[in-house]
């Protein structure tokens, strides 16, 4: 923070004092929280004479809604040749009631605490020079601080600080020494690969209750100035730092069916670090406009990767008198460092006919360079003995040397190399050819292009592939995922090269508005879009859409809104293996043994993102004005979804339906309500295999052969029905000495229920088909409520001081059966969560104000 501040005093410095200020560049422009999330504005008091001084009543926007009523204008003190008007709002906030994540996801409520916020202004009139100070503290986790000095037309600077926390878990227990490091051991008396059910179970129980989440911490700073009449500069820059825990998986293998794994939710730390800039120069002439510009992101990760102690005994292995090599460390890598730069350049020409040209090109590079951990971290061996003893030798070929695999020398490069670089060419053209026609079109080509390429192979031994699961695969069944063509024979394909998923687009647009009447509108836009990936399941995908829209005014009363979207999506011949290049079938000297090369899918599967698909899509919204000071508002809106396909997504459709009323019968009272109703479901298909040689022949790779037959499909379908609802109203009654006390009250009600029903066609499509009489054919629905309340009272005690009792009351009811009977226990066989899932909660927050005008 210290170096961000050092950094911007320098840079106010360099900002020349006959430069020009530009408004319209900023970063992190709206700071709010919870307790204002208008950010001072809702709560500043209302100008009696509305917005208009010329004539009576509230004025609207042009498409018929009502103008909210300004704020006063302020009363500035004069203190030397500055003005100066402001408030500082101190208080105390008491909070009581369950406080859960939910609740405090975004905000930090204090049980007991002080608040305030301020907001304090500077002008100078004799050369229109500004400052501002702005700020507000819920608490320590959460508060927001700005300052901003400029010189209209001339330059402007800001500097700002926000806290923000992001709450994941009140309840979470951790059978985890060491939380919030890079290294977990054990806690409770727990052994390293020793431990029974029972005790880890009991080591879960007894854990202290802990909070898990993150708390982000943001600084920036933006410059802007004029240089000459023509010529705009801007910088801005940004530093947000994420500290905290979260809930974060670490597999030994699988743990159903009595495998022998073991599936742990460890807890990751997070400490990381991005840095945001963007900086750019401006020219406006009279005909010729140039927009030159750089973008960048830095991200960086403290640590390379934690680690994590398995209480369970791994194994026994899938092989009858095998025993697993004993591991009782874990590994995950972290989020890798990565680097983003685009530099881009626009340039306009005014046309003729009112119109326009311009065109734009840009390049950029992502870049990922970050250190590479070793493929595990194990001691000892990995796999499994098939003797009863773990020396390595012919005896055992399933077991292999850890000091092979757990350094850096047994990887194939030491860091990741991996640029993908980004190419954009665009054009747009507009005209006007008359006061009633409009024309525009456009071209865009993108491409993202991937260079280099990552190969798993091992130069201390020779040998290509990972190890899985840290080990554990390999000492459950044959095959850790590794290859070598000396000594070891291949049993399984797996993946050794990263796959370079290049693409680009091309697409183009023409349309153009008619306004055939005094009242009516209409437009037709017709796009095209050319879309060819690398490496996909398709080598080129064609987007055809049409948009029709049609704006109706023929009635003082009410404006018509109507847009309609047809898109049609085709593509070439689907592949659905594109991937084999990079597996071990293609490397040199691979012979396969039996059934080693897999139909790793149906051939009938379509990815639904390329997929062939229709889309229809309808924006219907009427403004009503059924008086001059009251708008009724409704809009119903829908898009459907089809894939013609057998396995994959067959159909996504959302529709939704809204009405909104707003009175505004006097200047300083205004009411409104509103209702929502929106639907969305998704049906998708598959099919289980039924555990038939794999090979990649056509007869085993198709549906309804051996490997996928009829009988082992299963279909799905997720419906989610949300409602929402409000009010709200802000109202100035019973005059005192120094002014009308105000009212202002809210409420906002969401209410969600998901459901994921299924069928399937015979027992062989269920994971265990000793489950299929009592599988029924439906979840439990998942249900979401939450109601606020918000109730503020504002009393002026004399000319420049106002006393507001605020009150903000929330009811959240949750229910999800992903968390059934974890209010029992966290442990399930060898499976040990972290915590018990979303709670219900009712929490109030009361806060007293005293607010100070300067």
């Amino acid at each position: 923070m210290r170096k961000l501040r050092r950094t911007a005093a320098l840079a106010l410095l360099a900002v020349p004092a006959t430069v020009w200020a530009d408004s319209g560049v900023g970063v992190d422009t709206w700071l709010a929280n919870k307790l204002d999330p208008s950010g001072g504005q809702a709560t500043k008091p209302l100008d009696s004479d509305g917005t208009s001084w010329l004539e009576p009543g509230q004025q609207r926007s042009p498409t018929g809604n009502l103008y909210g009523t300004p704020t006063e204008e302020p009363h500035p003190e004069t203190l030397s040749v500055w003005q100066i008007y402001g408030t500082f709002d101190v208080g105390y906030l008491h909070t009581t009631g369950t406080k859960t994540a939910l609740y405090d996801r975004y905000t930090r409520w204090p049980t007991n605490g002080p608040a305030f916020d301020f907001d304090v202004n500077a002008e100078r009139p004799s050369d229109g020079s500004y400052a501002e100070a702005r700020g507000s503290r819920i608490s320590a986790e959460d508060q927001y601080y700005e300052a901003v000095f400029g010189k209209a037309g001339a330059y402007k600077a800001e500097i700002f600080v926000r806290d923000m926390p992001n709450l994941l878990s009140t309840d979470a227990k951790s059978i985890f020494n060491g939380v919030g490091t890079n290294t977990l051991t054990l806690a409770g008396g727990l052994v390293p690969g020793g431990s029974t059910q029972a005790r880890v179970a009991a080591a879960s129980a007894a854990a202290p209750e802990t909070w898990l989440g993150t708390q982000r911490n943001k600084q920036g700073i933006a410059l802007s100035a004029y240089l000459t009449p023509h010529w705009t500069v801007y910088l801005n820059a940004s530093d947000e730092e994420r500290k905290g825990t979260r809930p974060y998986g670490g597999p030994f293998f699988f743990d159903f069916d009595k495998i022998g794994g073991s599936v742990l939710e460890a807890v990751k730390l997070i400490d990381d670090n991005t840095v945001n800039i963007n900086a750019g120069a401006r020219y406006a002439g009279s005909e010729w406009r140039f927009d030159i510009g750089y973008s960048g992101s830095i991200y960086r990760d403290r640590y390379l990767s934690y680690t994590f102690q398995d209480p369970f005994v791994l194994g026994p292995p899938l092989v009858p008198g095998a025993v697993s090599s004993p591991l009782t460390q874990g590994q995950m890598s972290m989020e890798p460092d990565n680097d983003y730069h685009n530099l881009h350049t626009t340039v306009t020409r005014l046309l003729p006919m009112n119109g326009e040209a311009s065109l734009t090109a840009g390049v950029g590079e992502m870049n990922q360079n970050d250190s590479l951990i070793p493929p595990t971290n194990c001691q000892g061996t990995f796999g499994f003995s098939s003797t009863g003893s773990f020396a390595l030798g012919p005896q055992n070929p399933q077991l292999f040397p850890c000091s092979q695999w757990n350094t850096t020398a047994a990887l194939s490069q030491r860091t990741a190399n991996m640029i993908i670089v980004t190419t954009l060419t665009q054009g747009t053209l507009v005209l006007q050819p008359s006061s009633d026609v409009s024309v525009r079109a456009g071209a865009k080509y993108y491409r993202e292009d991937y260079r280099n390429q990552y190969v798993m192979y091992n130069p201390q031994n020779g040998s290509y592939g990972y190890v899985a699961e840290n080990g554990a695969q390999g000492g459950i069944v044959p095959g850790p995922g590794i290859w070598n063509p000396v000594t070891y024979p291949v049993t399984s394909d797996v993946q050794v090269k990263s796959i370079p998923y290049s693409w680009q687009t091309i697409e183009a647009y023409g349309g153009a508005d008619w306004k055939f009447s005094r009242h009516d509108t209409v437009g037709l836009t017709y796009t095209f879009d050319h879309y060819s990936p690398a490496h996909r399941e398709v080598s080129f995908v064609d987007d055809h859409t049409i948009k029709l829209n049609w704006t109706d005014k023929n009635l003082s009363w009410l404006t018509f809104r109507f847009n309609y979207t047809y898109l049609k999506q085709s593509g070439s011949v689907y592949n659905s293996d594109p991937y084999a290049f990079a597996f071990f079938q293609n490397l040199p000297g691979f012979v396969p043994a039996d059934a080693t090369i897999n139909a790793w899918t149906v051939n009938a599967q379509r990815k639904y993102d390329i997929s062939d698909r229709t889309e229809n899509k309808i924006d219907l919204m009427a403004t009503l004005m059924p008086r001059p000071d009251m708008t009724v508002t409704a809009a119903v809106r829908g898009d459907w979804n089809q894939y013609p396909t057998q396995i994959g997504r067959q159909g996504y459709a959302t529709s939704s339906a809204m009405l909104q009323w707003e009175w505004q019968f006097r200047t300083l009272t205004s009411m409104s309500a509103w209702v929502g109703l929106d639907h969305s479901s998704m049906h998708m298909a598959n099919v289980n295999d039924a555990g038939a040689p794999l090979a990649t022949d056509t007869p085993n790779a198709t549906l309804g052969g051996p490997t996928y037959p009829l009988a082992d499909r299963w279909w799905a379908a997720d419906k989610q029905r949300n409602w929402s609802g409000g009010a709200s109203l802000t109202h100035y009654f019973g005059a005192t000495r120094y002014g009308p006390t105000r009212l202002d009250f809210s409420w906002n009600y969401q209410a969600s229920r998901g459901m994921t029903s299924y069928t399937f066609a015979s027992p062989g499509a269920l994971t265990f088909a000793s489950v299929a009489p009592t599988a029924g054919s439906q979840f439990p629905a998942m249900t979401y409520i939450v109601n606020s309340l918000t109730t503020s009272f504002t009393v002026p005690l004399s000319d420049r001081a106002t006393v507001r009792l605020y009150d903000y009351y929330e009811h959240g009811q949750i229910s999800d059966w992903h968390y059934a009977g974890f209010n029992n226990t966290l442990v399930y066989g060898n499976s040990v969560y972290t915590d018990g899932g979303p709670q219900a909660y009712n929490t109030n927050v009361v806060g007293l104000f005293v607010k100070v005008k300067l």
